[in-house]
Parts: structure tokens; C-alpha cells; sequence
């Protein structure tokens, strides 16, 4: 995802012509990627706090489940820089609702951060333009199968190299069976979570916010001629990168359920876990404790951003002024 700069030509106050860089949509300051990076962080990990809250229910033998809004990474990838929303949104939903309430695994958490920024990065670069709809859907249907296929792909290495015979012994010990819950597994999360939670959200949202918050950012809107690429700073394929990320997750995933089946209580991926007594005796409402601090941070983040935009309009306007 190479970003370019432009010059355009300006003149000063005495007339003579100068030079000003003028960035292009997809370049962006180091304040201006911290900004992203946080406001994704925040949304999505309060969007996964308030997911934690919400009941599963069971139609005969489904389960249905939302495993997270997927609308907010899927508007933020399209309307910013894929990669620092990829980097910033599963963060978040690692600070807030897991390392909060207790539930932080350690390095095992590698896992599900690199198949959620696989997933993200991608199905932000599909989005051309924010404003269509078609490209918003498959967008989300493109992230969550990233995620969720990674995910049963390595619920199935478990399972065939013979390290998780819990799962083997509820399907009646066939690998067969497996494979055909991990199957209906990925078609209902496609529906809930990629298209319920997923698609028809980010195909309403997206279009109304494109070219308005942007500028709040102190960002010009994405342009479709010139759209993010899955392309590296130095023009090397993105994918390439995309695999190692995915087979990352494959080899912690497996060294983790490998340490589970060996009885290792303090392996490499249970490296700096988090888990205190705390949470269980306040239970289920400490996860409100959790939602009332990814609300102030959410809060603090947009207070910043409305300072830094009107500070922004102000010194234009100066500038303006004195020409």
C-alpha cells in the first residue's frame, strides 16, 4: 500500500509562483495514522464489549451468534487507510474486551489478531469507492470468510494432527464431522456477523460518511481512480506478506492447543496471559465496567479530533486571510 505525494502550484503573497506537496488520499501524516489507529481501536473494541453482552440463541440444531459488528472495520477500511484500521481495530478488541475482563491468553492472542487484520486490510483495499454498494458487500463477506476460514482451517490442523481429541470425541471421533461443523459454522457466521452485522450496515453507513468525516481528520476522501493497493512500501506484493501473517497464526494456533494437549500450563503462547481473581467475583457486570471506559476513551478520541479539525479550520482561514 505504496503512498505518493503530489506538488501543486501555489503562489505566495508577492505573487511568485511556489511549490506546496499536496497529499494524495491514501498518504497520511504520523499524527494523522495515530488518529486513525486509535479511533479504530476504540470503536471496535467497545463494538466488542457490547457483543459480548448480547445473547446467542439456538434454532434446532444452529447456534446463532454475533461474533462482532463487522460493519465498523469494513466503513473505517473504506473510508481510511486499510492497513493502520487493520492494525488499530483488533487491537482494540484485545485491550478492551479481553485483556479488561481477564481473558487475555498471552501470545495466543496472535492468532485472532492476524487473521482479523488479514481480513481487514483486503477488504478495505476492495472498497474503490465508499459509495457503492456492491463493493461495501463484499467487502464485509471477504473479511469475516478471511477470519472464519482461517479459523477452521486451524481447527482442523488441530484436529488431524490429533492434538485436540476433545472436539474429535463430539463428533463422534470423524474427522468427517468436523469438517462439516466447522462448514455450517463458517455459512452462519457469513449470514450474522458478514452480512446481518456485516454487509447491510456498511452498505448505509459507509455512503453517508463518505467525504464528511474525512475532513475531520484533516484528509481528502478516498479517491476511486486512485484506491488503496496491496502493494508494499517498496512494491512488493501484499499478499506474500497476507500469507506469512495467516501461516503466523496456523503455527500459534497449533503450538497453543499443542501446549493445551501436553498439560504445559506456562508455555511460549501463555507468555504474558492475564487472568486475575478479580473477574470472577464481580462476574458478568465488570464487562459494563469495561464498556464505561471504552466510552470515555471513545469520548477523549473525539473531543481530540473536533480540537485538532476546528484548530485546523482556524489556521486555513489565517492563511486565507493573509493571501
Amino acid at each position: 500500500m505504496s503512498d505518493t505525494t503530489t506538488p501543486t502550484t501555489s503562489t505566495t503573497p508577492t505573487g511568485s509562483p511556489r511549490l506546496r506537496p499536496v497529499r494524495e488520499p491514501n498518504t497520511l501524516t504520523t499524527p494523522q495514522k495515530l488518529m486513525v489507529l486509535v479511533l479504530s481501536m476504540t470503536l471496535f473494541g467497545l463494538s466488542d464489549l457490547v457483543a459480548e453482552v448480547i445473547p446467542s440463541f439456538e434454532v434446532g440444531p444452529f447456534e446463532f451468534e454475533i461474533a462482532y459488528f463487522a460493519f465498523i472495520p469494513v466503513v473505517l477500511a473504506a473510508l481510511f487507510s486499510p492497513i493502520w484500521v487493520a492494525i488499530g481495530a483488533p487491537l482494540g478488541a484485545i485491550i478492551f474486551a479481553e485483556l479488561m475482563l481477564g481473558d487475555f491468553s498471552g501470545l495466543g492472542e496472535v492468532e485472532g489478531y492476524l487473521q482479523a487484520l488479514v481480513g481487514i486490510a483486503v477488504a478495505g483495499c476492495l472498497v474503490r469507492d465508499p459509495r457503492n454498494k456492491a463493493q461495501l458487500f463484499w467487502a464485509s463477506i471477504v473479511f469475516v470468510a478471511i477470519d472464519k476460514v482461517s479459523s477452521g482451517l486451524i481447527d482442523l490442523v488441530k484436529v488431524g494432527v490429533g492434538i485436540d481429541p476433545d472436539t474429535l470425541e463430539e463428533s463422534d471421533g470423524l474427522f468427517q464431522a468436523v469438517l462439516v461443523s466447522e462448514t455450517i459454522e463458517l455459512v452462519l457466521a457469513l449470514v450474522v456477523t458478514g452480512i446481518l452485522f456485516g454487509a447491510l450496515p456498511a452498505m448505509w453507513l459507509a455512503p453517508r460518511l463518505y467525504g464528511k468525516i474525512e475532513p475531520l481528520l484533516g484528509m481528502r476522501p478516498r479517491d476511486p481512480q486512485h484506491p488503496p493497493r496491496l502493494i508494499g512500501t517498496n512494491g512488493a506484493p501484499w499478499w506474500i506478506l497476507a500469507v506469512v501473517g495467516l501461516l503466523v497464526a496456523v503455527a500459534t494456533g497449533v503450538l497453543s492447543q499443542w501446549e493445551e494437549f501436553l498439560g504445559v500450563e506456562e508455555g511460549v503462547t501463555a507468555f504474558g496471559a492475564f487472568e486475575p481473581d478479580y473477574i470472577e467475583e464481580y462476574g458478568q457486570s465488570y464487562v459494563w465496567v469495561a464498556i464505561i471506559v471504552a466510552v470515555v476513551a471513545l469520548a477523549v478520541v473525539v473531543t481530540v479530533v473536533a480540537i485538532a479539525s476546528k484548530r485546523r479550520k482556524a489556521k486555513t482561514a489565517a492563511i486565507e486571510a493573509r493571501s
